[in-house]
């Protein structure tokens, strides 16, 4: 029997390594970072401090909610530490604010749709005068203000259940169920707590000409939602297995979403019969015969455009 020459066996084991090496570096970057559970220990307040000419006072206000304009960032601060000591990631639903306390929990909720999620405040800012709150681009996405880079929402300090803080420690975007949008947003600033009106005695009018007639105003538009198809690869309860299996199906576009009972691995939408018939028969022959097609659903504009 021939045996392999030194230099095959070192150059053997070279390559063997080097395919490991590669396999952990996709992996670290499918989420095993961005995915790393955070402490809330300790909470950090913080001194007065000054920016641009303008001080700050951090303040534990457990009422906090207010209304103005919220912004994103996060290109610039990829993996930069933010003021709480974590580090950043623009992919973690997580936002900046001027004075709560960090780390702390928000419901944010944007006026014009009435999309809301929660986020963990972790940083400081932002610094423009006119908006109260900075979100990261993942968060960002979840309301749908990326493209505009900007949107009037209404910002409420909260105390979210355990299972919703986990998520969010852990990176996961936590999707609250929509309100009814709110066409003119209310006056920038703190929201006021509702007040009975004060009855009022009648006051005795001189009779006057009949009103004019007023056409009633044109009903509003419907916002009628467009179907989003997209293909469930798997549903694993564990979030590091969830991790590795979309970073192994990074070319499919493979995401991880959590779920009421664990977590899922989704690829698309898909625009088209096409497409999505060939993604699952990619999917399938990799051996993932599991693989099922999901419809969500998109606001679609009054003339048909999403």
């Amino acid at each position: 029997m021939r045996f392999p020459s030194v230099c095959f066996r070192t150059r053997f084991r070279t390559e063997r390594w080097l395919a490991l090496g590669v396999g952990l570096l996709l992996a670290g970057c499918g989420g095993g970072g961005i995915h790393r559970l955070v402490s809330d220990t300790p909470v950090k307040l913080g001194r007065p401090y000054t920016v641009r000419g303008q001080t700050y006072v951090p303040t534990d206000d457990p009422n906090y909610d207010q209304i103005g304009e919220a912004s994103w960032y996060g290109n610039a601060e990829q993996g930069n530490h933010t003021a709480s000591g974590e580090t950043f990631y623009r992919q973690r639903p997580s936002a900046a604010h001027k004075t709560l306390p960090l780390p702390s929990y928000v419901e944010v909720t944007r006026l014009d749709t009435g999309a809301r999620i929660l986020v963990r405040v972790n940083d400081r800012g932002p610094f423009a005068r006119d908006r109260i709150l900075d979100l990261s681009k993942e968060a960002a996405d979840e309301l749908d203000i990326v493209r505009a880079g900007r949107a009037m929402v209404r910002v409420q300090r909260v105390t979210p259940n355990g299972r919703d803080r986990d998520k969010l420690r852990r990176g996961y975007p936590v999707v609250l169920s929509s309100v009814s949008p709110t066409a003119t947003p209310p006056r920038i600033g703190r929201v006021a707590p509702s007040i009975a009106p004060s009855v009022q005695q009648p006051v005795a009018v001189a009779p006057g000409p009949a009103p004019a007639y007023t056409p009633p105003p044109a009903p509003a538009p419907v916002y009628r939602p467009l179907p989003q198809r997209r293909i469930v690869v798997a549903t694993p309860s564990d979030p590091d297995a969830a991790d590795a299996l979309a970073a192994s199906l990074s070319a499919e576009g493979a995401r991880v979403e959590p779920t009421a009972t664990g977590y899922r691995v989704v690829t698309g939408p898909y625009a088209d019969d096409a497409s999505l018939s060939a993604a699952l028969a990619r999917l399938r022959a990799r051996g993932y015969q599991g693989a099922a097609v999901i419809d969500a659903t998109q606001p679609q504009e009054p003339n048909g455009t999403p």
